[in-house]
């Protein structure tokens, strides 16, 4: 399928072409749309560079929307329309082409994998605040498809079998009131969720920032997309209030001084449990080095090496709080990843404390 055509219009903003794609995009014709959410530290003329750099090419540019594509493998090719707010940095890409094909293989893999670019993580509260939210306004509203997972060592709570990992893909009509069950009795937190509302809209969610049109009012589900991106610009006041330097003391010494992030949880660390946490970190690619741990009011430190994005932190814990200490090069996308991990291993009702951070 090619990309669905925008004509010759101009926008302002990816207000504008939001609201120009709910009055006109058809499912029918295009196909089912994805908006994939991403947030990133680069300026735009540094991410447009670096997009550049990895084979994305500009076709078209509609004002403040550009059109791009990027050829993969040996024959594969995607085309998406890029919004890029100059303000907050929040990046949406827009497409008509396959979730699994296209989309996997380009943008999710950028998205992931990039130092300093991340997908618009959705925490488990937020989630499940967007299905409640929905359920209490259309009491007809149905929960079709759910994903949902627990891992192997999380101090989620948990009614049944606490110690094991858990995946549950469930299709059916009664979804909402199955998750709910779920989440009650095996500690489950959600990754997707797929909405059937009666005259209104048909689309999924999933914990990544990819939204999924498959019907009706777009403008309904871009209402969820900025509620989501509002709760990542939350997050990312907590990384920009943290902070690295080198301050000079006397003479040629300079001494390093950091300001942290404070993830504040509900679910307390104990010592007992320093081992598993510290397993966990390793099985989601973090490497941990100058370990150490007090029992007694538990103290916990470590400098993590993040693997994937490729970039390195410490952390110091009691506890009731996690504090990220940025190393010389802070990394948006390490934060997030860290604090997604803590919310999908730990402690689902970990939160960022801003007060700590003014």
């Amino acid at each position: 399928m090619s990309l669905f055509s925008v004509g010759d219009v101009e926008f302002a903003s990816r207000v504008s072409f939001n609201q120009y794609l709910t009055e006109s995009y058809s499912v029918a014709d295009d196909g089912d749309l994805y908006v994939i959410a991403g947030l990133t530290d680069y300026s735009w003329p540094e991410f447009r560079t670096l997009l550049e750099n990895r084979g994305y090419e500009i076709l078209e540019e509609y004002g403040e929307i550009v059109k791009m594509a990027c050829d993969y493998g040996t024959d594969g090719r995607i085309e998406f329309y890029l919004s890029f707010d100059r303000d907050t940095q929040i990046i949406l890409f827009y497409t008509n082409m396959r979730k699994s094909e296209e989309i996997e293989n380009t943008i999710e893999i950028l998205l992931r994998e990039t130092p300093r670019v991340h997908y618009l993580y959705i925490a488990p509260r937020v989630m499940q605040d967007i299905r409640e939210t929905i359920a209490a306004d259309d009491p007809n509203a149905r929960v079709t498809q759910f994903s949902s997972h627990r891992v192997e060592r999380s101090d989620i709570e948990a009614r049944i079998r606490p110690d094991f990992s858990r995946t549950i893909q469930y299709f059916g009509d009664d979804g909402l009131q199955t998750m709910r069950e779920m989440e009650e009795n095996y500690g489950v937190v959600p990754r997707l969720m797929e909405f059937r509302i009666p005259d209104t809209s048909n689309f999924k969610i999933n914990r990544e920032g990819v939204f999924n049109l498959q019907g009706g009012d777009l403008g309904y589900l871009f209402e969820h997309v900025e509620t989501c991106i509002e709760n990542a610009l939350r997050v990312r006041r907590a990384y920009e209030n943290a902070s690295f330097e080198m301050v000079r003391t006397t003479g040629q010494l300079e001494v390093p001084t950091a300001e942290p992030a404070s993830i504040s949880l509900q679910n307390r660390l104990q010592y007992h449990e320093v081992e598993d946490f510290k397993a966990s970190m390793k099985e989601n690619d973090y490497v941990l080095l100058d370990t150490f741990a007090e029992e007694g009011s538990l103290f916990f430190s470590s400098k993590v090496i993040d693997q994937e994005k490729k970039n390195s932190f410490r952390i110091k814990a009691n506890e009731d709080e996690i504090r990220v200490f940025p190393q010389e090069n802070k990394d948006l996308g390490s934060f997030f990843r860290f604090y997604e991990f803590i919310q999908n291993s730990i402690d689902e009702d970990a939160s960022l404390n801003l007060e700590a951070q003014a």
